[in-house]
């Protein structure tokens, strides 16, 4: 960080520029808000926020609503709203980097779509990392790293690698064929 080698920095010291979204993502037996906010102290506006950018809006209405059935009057979330739940704590946190691996494994399309469109358009300073094999999501990417055989093929915008690596143009198109 800063060009500071990360084996300078405690670990608790750079965490708190980082947050991360699963795939396989926790789900707590909590209310919307502290699912949302991790249990942190901050404005409920913010909260809301978050459960906006995700597609969440649903959710404002009750955020002391506990996500369980265990609870009295508890309610049970899709495997989708969870994933949205932990996308949103991603966004609450307010971190310099954002890792997202595969945010949208439990979406449907239009939900994918409106996501990334969401939560990459906004302008809020961070750096998002999103691993993905869904090549449509691609070309929303400032720049794609290409991954084959696990070492890096290729770091460029997604038109240039288009242009230039056989290997990422034969991928995207395999997967764009499939919707012919």
């Amino acid at each position: 960080m800063d060009e500071t080698p990360l084996s300078m920095y405690r670990c608790a010291s750079y965490r708190k520029y980082l947050s991360a979204a699963f795939q396989d993502f926790s789900r707590f037996k909590l209310s919307v808000a502290a699912n949302v906010s991790a249990l942190k102290k901050g404005p409920i506006s913010k909260i809301k926020a978050c459960l906006a950018r995700v597609g969440l809006t649903t959710l404002e209405a009750d955020l002391q609503q506990n996500l369980s059935k265990e609870f009295d009057h508890g309610t049970e979330l899709s495997g989708s709203q969870w994933q949205k739940i932990a996308l949103a704590r991603c966004l609450y946190k307010d971190s310099s980097l954002c890792f997202l691996d595969e945010p949208t494994s439990a979406l449907d399309a239009r939900s994918e779509q409106q996501m990334y469109q969401e939560f990459l358009a906004a302008d809020t300073g961070q750096t998002i990392l999103f691993v993905t094999h869904r090549m449509s999501a691609v070309h929303l990417a400032d720049r794609v790293l290409f991954l084959k055989n696990g070492t890096i093929a290729g770091f460029a915008p997604h038109a240039q690698l288009l242009q230039s690596d056989q290997a990422y143009r034969e991928l995207y198109q395999l997967q764009k064929d499939a919707y012919k």
